[in-house]
């Protein structure tokens, strides 16, 4: 259950991205979830959460490399780490930037997908369906 969810949320999401990719090629840009604006830039509460997570996710897979070497990794459990990443920095960037609470969305959605993908990125999951 939790993989068939993970599969569609990831689905949907990898589609998102490639129509932004597209649009932003084009000139539009659209930001999450379905803002699109044409020539303005997006709010930079959301571009800092972006960049603090990826910051985020490449201490975590450094310091994974330094102790772990190894040890391999699937494609769902890098996007879960990243994912929670973006929703721990998307949290506090939010917060300190005193942002309206309606745009806590944003990171309500990513909590609950990181939960969805902590579920179907375990070993004990994965086993079961290979």
């Amino acid at each position: 259950m939790a993989r068939t969810l993970a599969k569609i949320i990831i689905g949907i999401l990898s589609l998102w991205v490639l129509v932004s990719v597209i649009a932003e090629i084009m000139g539009v840009t659209i930001f999450f979830p379905f803002n699109v604006v044409e020539k303005q830039e997006i709010p930079y509460y959301r571009v800092a959460s972006v960049r603090l997570s990826v910051l985020l996710t490449f201490a975590y897979f450094g310091f994974r490399y330094l102790f772990f070497q190894s040890e391999k990794l699937f494609p769902i459990q890098f996007l879960d780490v990243y994912i929670k990443s973006l929703t721990i920095c998307g949290f506090f960037v939010f917060y300190t930037s005193q942002v309206e609470i309606r745009e806590y969305y944003f990171v309500l959605f990513l909590f609950i997908v990181s939960i969805i993908l902590h579920f179907a990125s375990r070993n004990k999951i994965r086993s079961y369906f290979n």
